[in-house]
């Protein structure tokens, strides 16, 4: 069972009397939302072509790249990190629904904003205290090609950065609406309980 569309929900939350237009920075998670995913599908693009190359450099010609796998390392986290935050945003982060159901509309909005200030308040603990780290790192070059290492501890700034923003804008949202926001989720709960009785 589907859910409405994240996109479709960043510019207006239903409401029980109606439809009512969400604030402005609804839309700035949704451009966000889709830069990270034009990423995410690009760095994916770079690590296929990459270890393609390296495959067909290697049995072809026998002399594979000293610099593929490196590339395609730094791709991987930089994709990791940026679909991460893209799931945040659409909301599609593996979840327990054991208190929320149980609540009002009301309760529910508490509930979320509780967690985007959690989720908020880590990924920026986690990003303060690690840039330190990262200038430190950024004087060292990788082995192959010498980019710094600031570029690969980076991407889990960046990426925490992100997620941050998603959780603070999410939480806008709700105490602005006064409601849960509805994201583009996938609920399996109907196959999960028909596989329960038949056993599987």
């Amino acid at each position: 069972m589907h859910q409405s569309d994240y996109n479709q929900t960043a510019a207006t939350v239903a409401s029980d009397s109606g439809t009512v237009h969400a604030p402005p920075f609804a839309q700035c998670a949704r451009w966000m939302s889709i830069a990270e995913q034009t990423l995410a599908a690009l760095f994916l693009f770079l690590i296929v072509s990459t270890m393609g190359a390296q495959v067909f450099a290697r049995y072809f010609f026998g002399a594979p790249f000293s610099w593929s796998e490196e590339v395609a390392r730094l791709a991987l986290i930089w994709m990791t990190f940026m679909a991460a935050a893209f799931v945040m945003g659409e909301g599609r982060h593996i979840t327990v629904d054991v208190l929320s159901h149980r609540l009002s509309i009301r309760g529910q909005a508490w509930l979320e904003s509780l967690s985007h200030v959690i989720v908020a308040g880590t990924c920026l603990l986690l990003l303060f205290g690690g840039m330190r780290f990262v200038w430190y790192v950024g004087k060292v070059g990788s082995p192959s090609l010498g980019i710094p290492m600031s570029w690969w501890y980076g991407a889990v700034g960046i990426g925490l950065l992100m997620m941050a923003v998603h959780s603070i804008v999410n939480l806008l949202q709700v105490l602005a609406t006064g409601r849960p926001t509805v994201h583009n989720a996938i609920v399996e709960e109907e196959g999960f309980h028909l596989e329960l009785e038949r056993g599987e």
